[in-house]
């Protein structure tokens, strides 16, 4: 399957989230704090969460169509969604991730237009791609959060939650493949979405070891300009 970008999905979602300043998308490699960071931030600030991983493997599935989201409707069709995407090339697998980005934007401006615009909200993770991002809100809110140092095969086994993805994995066909080409996919997102910040002004925020949770959700504050 050709992974091509929908210019008019992403020029849509541009129309109807360029207008809301006090969205804020916080990005970044497996293991950077989103979620953390997120949580922290939204009781501090009394702001709400919009969880895009929770929506992408939840209420989306039911809203994906042929003829608007057919990347991702062709993602969930497929006997074996995840060793589908596994069986990829890098290559293949970031065309996808850019390609499905609009898809999903599409039905993330769907959902805010049920919401007030009044009200800040944060979005947790769910994308790998800043740049592609970048072309539908204002790089001044979006966060990349990064965590150097640390390999992709340490953030995996670093928790009994997160080594479960390996029993999953190894479930799958050729598992040993399988997690081979999930660990290198998830080492290269990293990389690339840093790179990609970069490119476009993003700011990029190292996480400290030795920083408490509540010191750098204070500096994703800073740097997202939330009021404190």
């Amino acid at each position: 399957m050709k992974f091509t970008i929908n210019k008019d999905l992403l020029l849509r979602a541009r129309e109807s989230l360029s207008g809301r300043k006090n969205l804020y998308w916080i990005v970044g490699g497996s293991g950077s704090g989103k979620t953390t960071i997120c949580n922290a931030l939204s009781e501090k600030l009394d702001i709400p969460i919009y969880d895009m991983d929770a929506h992408i493997y939840g209420d989306y599935h039911g809203r994906f169509t042929e003829e608007t989201h057919p990347i991702n409707k062709a993602w969930v069709n497929a006997e074996n969604s995840l060793a589908w995407l596994l069986n990829m090339t890098w290559e293949e697998f970031n065309a996808f991730n850019q390609a499905a980005l609009p898809e999903y934007l599409h039905l993330l401006s769907e959902d805010m237009e049920k919401r007030s615009s009044n009200r800040p909200i944060l979005i947790d993770g769910g994308i790998s791609n800043p740049a592609l991002l970048a072309e539908a809100i204002s790089p001044q809110q979006i966060i990349c959060l990064a965590r150097p140092g640390h390999t992709s095969a340490e953030v995996w086994t670093e928790s009994e939650e997160r080594r479960s993805m390996q029993d999953f994995v190894f479930q799958l066909p050729e598992p040993e493949k399988a997690w081979h080409n999930f660990l290198e996919f998830d080492k290269m997102i990293t990389i690339t979405m840093s790179k990609e910040a970069q490119e476009k002004n993003i700011v990029v925020l190292p996480r400290k070891e030795k920083d408490s949770v509540s010191k750098f959700a204070k500096e994703v504050a800073q740097a997202l300009q939330l009021a404190q």
